[in-house]
């Protein structure tokens, strides 16, 4: 229980410096210099077709979508779960969006609309992974789900629909709002 405490201190610590940063300019050189790297990376390895095709399939509709059908199954698979994994799935679309439109930060082209941080792709993926764990936590599955992520986030930044620190603060957004959920329902013995 303490470890999660500090852990959220963390976390919160980390994203408030990350938004501080994009709000200041001061990340701008490191997510440039990811964004090269990820750039040449594609060229070189023609991961062009890849990294499009898989932002579109895991969009964030379609992983919504996704996320229906993970819940279902664990409601029917573990109905103790269920509550924690909806609260965690519903509360993270929500925070990220409502940071979306409160640092309005730009994307990286003028031409893709919208907000970049943070990147909801990555963000709702990463929600759908969590509840993917929930009922399958083996280790091919960990392992598939961290090349999923990776991907979603290197196709984001390829696309130059997100800065890498976009991208990033969804995987910590996601964290903390499992860590804090967790925590107020074992709080309140809510399941």
């Amino acid at each position: 229980m303490m470890k999660n405490s500090k852990l959220i201190i963390a976390y919160s610590i980390i994203l408030l410096l990350i938004i501080v940063s994009i709000l200041t300019g001061y990340i701008s050189l490191i997510d440039s210099s990811v964004s090269h790297f990820i750039q040449n990376l594609a060229v070189d390895f023609r991961l062009h077709n890849y990294l499009s095709i898989f932002s579109f399939i895991f969009s964030p509709l379609h992983t919504v979508i996704l996320i229906a059908v993970l819940l279902l199954g664990l409601f029917i698979l573990n109905k103790k779960k269920v509550l924690l994994y909806l609260i965690f799935s519903v509360t993270s679309i929500i925070i990220g969006t409502l940071l979306k439109y409160t640092v309005q930060r730009p994307r990286p082209s003028d031409l893709i609309d919208g907000y970049s941080f943070p990147s909801l792709h990555t963000l709702i993926l990463f929600v759908a992974i969590f509840v993917l764990l929930a009922l399958y936590n083996k280790g091919i599955v960990k392992v598939i789900s961290v090349i999923v992520i990776i991907s979603m986030m290197c196709s984001r930044i390829y696309l130059n629909a997100h800065f890498f620190s976009d991208t990033l603060s969804s995987l910590i957004i996601v964290h903390l709002v499992f860590l804090c959920v967790n925590k107020i329902l074992e709080k309140y013995t809510i399941y």
